[in-house]
Formats: structure tokens, C-alpha cells, sequence
């Protein structure tokens, strides 16, 4: 499973839910993130930015109770999410609902 995790109430949602779906599938979950800065240039800010993403990823495996199953990256545009889940395989790609056409 993958979810993408942005700095947004939205984003947060789709984390707590993909926890628990990933605990009700009794799967691994990789929480991503995508970093934006320019790929001509060094990541800086890039390892803060995964720290980030692993404090979020803390805090929803202690509000849901699920820990032990999420790995976590922040990975460099312009790889999109669909590329990412089509390298790790996954099954399932959860979004934030404000990424989600209406």
C-alpha cells in the first residue's frame, strides 16, 4: 500500500486511514511525500522533509494504534506517485480527499 502524505488535514485523514487499512489487509504501508525542489540542485531541505513525514507517521501510528507497519520517503519530483506504486508493487494508492476529482 502507498499513501501520500501531505502537510494538510486532508493528507493526515488519508494517513489514519490507510494505517488502518493496511492493519485490517495486514500489510506494509509506504507513507510518501513529494519533494518539489528543483533536481538540478542539491535535496537541501529534502532530509527535513522526511524527518517531517516520520513525525506524522508517529503521531497517526499512536493515535490508531498501529505501529510497526509503515516505512516512509520523501521522494524527488517529477517521479509521481503512480510511478512510485508501479516500482513497489503496490495494491493500493491512497490520496488525500482534496487531490480526488470531483
Amino acid at each position: 500500500m502507498l499513501v501520500d502524505v501531505r502537510p494538510s488535514d486532508g493528507g493526515y485523514q488519508a494517513l489514519l486511514w490507510a494505517l488502518r487499512e493496511a492493519e485490517r489487509r495486514d500489510a506494509t504501508l509506504l507513507a510518501v511525500t513529494v519533494w518539489s525542489g528543483d533536481p538540478a540542485l542539491p535535496d537541501e531541505g529534502l532530509g527535513e522533509m522526511e524527518a517531517a513525514l516520520a513525525a506524522m507517521v508517529d503521531q497517526a501510528a499512536a493515535e490508531t494504534g498501529v505501529h510497526g507497519r509503515t516505512r516512509v520517503a520523501a521522494v524527488t519530483w517529477p517521479v509521481t506517485l503512480a510511478e512510485v506504486a508501479a516500482r513497489t508493487g503496490a495494491e493500493l494508492l491512497v490520496v488525500p480527499s482534496e487531490e480526488v476529482a470531483s
